[in-house]
């Protein structure tokens, strides 16, 4: 059984800050104690900087006992700075992303891998076609309604009231609904994708320098790396870069494992352009020394069900793959079915469920993953760890270890 273990996260295009992050944890930890039987205490962020944060994590049992590092490795300060953009240009970012998407093919093969990851991503310039047409209806209805002399007039005022509706019902709508989170997810991935992401890039040299040094420092048991929606590319780029300075990497003593999780690697993978990330999967599939796992579920729109992000190939319904793993789970089996019916048609909050805890046994639990005595292997097997407890949170020693 696990008795020490480093986790690496890294989160997909969310501002979240190590503190929510934190919270988020301690409440699925709630869910996880009551769920398994076990007992947890988690500290408050006790290191903090501008590439990572981090906190303890004990997890025990009446016969286990697990310490975990919980790092979290940060760029959320670069999706804020992003969320900052004005309305022009985010509009002309966005549609200027679009139709590179749409010319290079890179939309169709979207709705080719997984149609409703292709709807996600047009989902918000559908947004603005339904907000302009309004304000274009609207307008005209307002322009009729005030006598002109002149056609140029009623013109000119309609045009007027058009972009003056359009542009509030954007300041408005916009933050509300997600819609400029995900115009600037769609920017972020076409800049990142042409090398325009410096920053980004100089953050990922970090990431690897982190892992490679707790590689190297040998003084647990399992170094676990979880991605997660589009940090799962981050993920596979960072340690593959870590391989590259290492070649060695997974060989210093703990077992070097990932987990990704509602992934987006074929987001960059299937554009002309996602050489480095085609790359860092097919290096990081070719260790055989790395464990790397994918779970995949047919409720979570924002990702690619079924698609294998190396082969870049769909999958039939029995294929679990090799380098990586793919687990294919029911995000229903996960949570009360009450609380399943009210969210599913909330796309984010299933999104989000692979980093929370379950409210019943199920061969999928982050937090069994992350904090849990079972190994990387035993957890992620195809039946998990439902069998290998007992009511009291004893793992059952025969099975279990």
């Amino acid at each position: 059984m696990i008795q020490r273990r480093h986790v690496f996260h890294i989160g997909g295009y969310d501002p979240i800050t190590p503190e929510e992050q934190v919270e988020r944890l301690r409440r699925s930890l709630s869910s996880f104690e009551k769920v398994w039987g076990a007992s947890s205490r988690l500290s408050e962020i006790s290191n903090t900087s501008a590439i990572n944060a981090s906190c303890d994590l004990e997890a025990w049992g009446p016969n286990w006992k697990t310490d975990t590092t919980f790092e979290m490795l940060r760029w959320d300060d670069l999706i804020r700075r992003d969320s900052g953009v004005r309305l022009v240009p985010r509009l002309v970012q966005s549609l200027k992303a679009l139709f590179n998407f749409i010319l290079t093919g890179t939309l169709f093969r979207y709705a080719v891998a997984s149609w409703k990851y292709a709807l996600f991503f047009v989902f918000p310039y559908c947004c603005l076609l339904l907000i302009a047409c309004c304000g274009v209806g609207l307008s005209y209805l307002l322009v009729r309604l005030i006598p002109a002399t002149f056609w140029l007039e009623q013109l000119l005022l309609g045009v007027f009231l058009s972009l003056a509706i359009f542009i509030s019902s954007m300041l408005w709508i916009g933050p509300k609904r997600r819609i400029n989170h995900i115009l600037d997810d769609a920017i972020f991935s076409y800049r990142f994708l042409y090398g325009q992401k410096g920053e980004l890039d100089k953050r990922l040299g970090d990431f690897a320098a982190l892992i490679l040094r707790t590689a190297r420092a040998a003084d647990v048991d399992e170094i676990l790396i979880v991605g997660h929606s589009l940090g799962a590319a981050l993920s596979i780029a960072a340690v593959a870069r870590a391989l590259k300075l290492d070649p060695l990497l997974a060989t210093h003593g703990p077992k070097l494992c990932i987990l990704t999780v509602g992934a987006t690697i074929p987001k960059f993978s299937l554009h002309p352009m996602g050489g480095q990330i085609r790359e860092a999967a097919q290096l990081v599939a070719g260790t055989s020394a790395i464990d790397w796992v994918e779970y995949q579920a047919r409720d979570d729109a924002i990702s690619f069900y079924r698609f294998d992000p190396v082969t870049l190939k769909r999958t039939s319904r029995d294929y679990s793959g090799e380098h990586p793993k793919i687990r294919r789970v029911q995000i229903h089996s996960m949570i009360d079915p009450v609380r399943f019916r009210r969210h599913r048609f909330n796309f984010m909050q299933i999104h989000y469920q692979f980093l929370m805890g379950n409210d019943q046994r199920s061969v999928y639990d982050y937090c069994m993953i992350t904090c849990g005595p079972l190994a990387f292997n035993v957890a992620t097997s195809p039946s998990g760890a439902v069998g290998l407890f007992e009511a009291n949170g004893s793992v059952m020693t025969a099975r279990g270890c």
